[in-house]
């Protein structure tokens, strides 16, 4: 009896854990990014079906002082636990010195409870006052990078000749190993760099070539308490993630972020790069078909036929969507492939609907043409041809005064 209790009692202990797991898996990434090129980061961030993301601009070369922390007190979260809502913080090089204490302890305490984190930019700059009030913080003890030692140095003499990333192979997670094959390693980048220096106990992910004298840590990444977090040697989006010299730059930065996360990765590379390509191509379409709908809608035609192709077409996107957070890719791509041929039909769909307003239209405008030139050539035959209503102007004289 009591073993049996014991069966029951480990069951549903694995009940709640594969339920809490796939809950994990099912919801979409809370990104909140602080820092620079925010811009330059939302191609990349927009496409992605599994991201919600908060963007903070806060970096005084691009704003002033009074603008940086109006938006650290509009955007960043003004409660603890509205920081653990967040499952990855970006700290994209940001003015470090101009967070509270409270802020910087919410985001150490964050990543302790399971928060990932990434520091882009590894001590963010070579002024003294921003290096150190990065390297003096709270947070910074939750990151890979030594970040005292690099201080130490200058804030890691920024480099701007060039460089090359060279993978660790024996790095223990698949983070960027699966796109070895697609040259990633030979990608140029040509952005500055800083000194990365991982602490003990962290992971190499990648080294730099080409910037410094030597070979240099490029990307380092550690568990910290329950959270994962990483320092890379440059700004996010330049150099290697930029998608204009690396095609596969955004998918790397996609895989880094499910890896902080602590979500299944990246396996399949042409798999997902493939649909994030057909979640594109539908919402274009999808727009596309919907504005076809309002301009047939504006003839007063029925629409109800159109309106139907696209809540189904609506329907099969949402199950593919929700496949493609539970990271099934194989069967998400069979369904964004049904939805996208299906196009082709509701368009043709739609251009019928759009021809049938339409043709009243033209018999309209003709039938208007043909009353307006045959009432002109009417006026104008019996004016001219048969002057029926024309009368002769009289001649007159001056008659003398009697």
């Amino acid at each position: 009896m009591k073993g049996n209790l014991l069966v029951l009692t480990f069951l549903a202990f694995l009940l709640i854990m594969l339920s809490s797991l796939s809950i994990v898996q099912g919801e979409k990434i809370n990104l909140i990014v602080v820092g620079r090129f925010i811009d330059l980061l939302r191609p990349y961030l927009n496409p992605e079906p599994s991201i919600d993301y908060v963007a903070v601009p806060f970096r005084l070369v691009d704003l002033s002082a009074q603008d940086a922390i109006k938006f650290l007190r509009l955007y960043f979260p003004r409660t603890y636990q509205e920081m653990k809502n967040y499952d990855v913080v970006m700290l994209n090089s940001p003015e470090y010195r101009l967070f509270t204490p409270t802020q910087d302890r919410w985001m150490f305490n964050a990543i302790q409870e399971g928060m990932g984190g990434i520091n882009a930019g590894s001590v963010f700059s070579i002024i003294n006052e921003i290096y150190q009030a990065w390297a003096s913080s709270q947070t910074s003890i939750a990151f890979p990078n030594d970040a005292i030692a690099v201080a130490n140095r200058g804030g890691g003499e920024e480099m701007v000749y060039g460089f090359n990333v060279v993978v660790n192979r024996d790095f223990k997670d698949p983070v960027l190993l699966p796109y070895l094959p697609f040259d990633v390693e030979k990608v140029p980048c040509i952005a500055s760099s800083r000194l990365v220096i991982a602490k003990e106990g962290a992971g190499v992910l990648a080294w730099q070539v080409g910037n410094h004298p030597t070979q240099v840590d490029y990307l380092v990444a550690w568990k910290y308490g329950q959270g994962i977090t990483m320092t890379c040697g440059h700004v996010i989006p330049k150099g290697w993630f930029d998608w204009e010299v690396n095609e596969y730059g955004p998918d790397l930065l996609m895989n880094m972020i499910l890896y902080m996360s602590q979500r299944d990765l990246i396996e399949d590379v042409l798999l997902y790069h493939g649909l994030k390509s057909s979640f594109v191509e539908y919402k274009t379409q999808i727009v596309s078909l919907i504005s076809l709908r309002d301009f047939v809608d504006k003839f007063g035609a029925n629409t109800q036929t159109i309106q139907r192709e696209i809540r189904e077409l609506d329907e099969a996107y949402q199950e593919g969507y929700n496949l493609y957070l539970d990271q099934d890719f194989v069967a998400c791509r069979e369904i964004m492939h049904r939805v996208l041929n299906r196009f082709t039909e509701a368009e043709d769909l739609a251009r019928k609907v759009k021809d049938s307003a339409l043709i009243w239209v033209y018999i309209i405008e003709w039938l208007i043409t043909a009353s307006t030139l045959f009432i002109s050539g009417f006026i104008l035959w019996s004016l001219m041809v048969r002057r029926k209503v024309y009368k002769e102007v009289e001649a007159t004289r001056l008659r003398p005064e009697t």
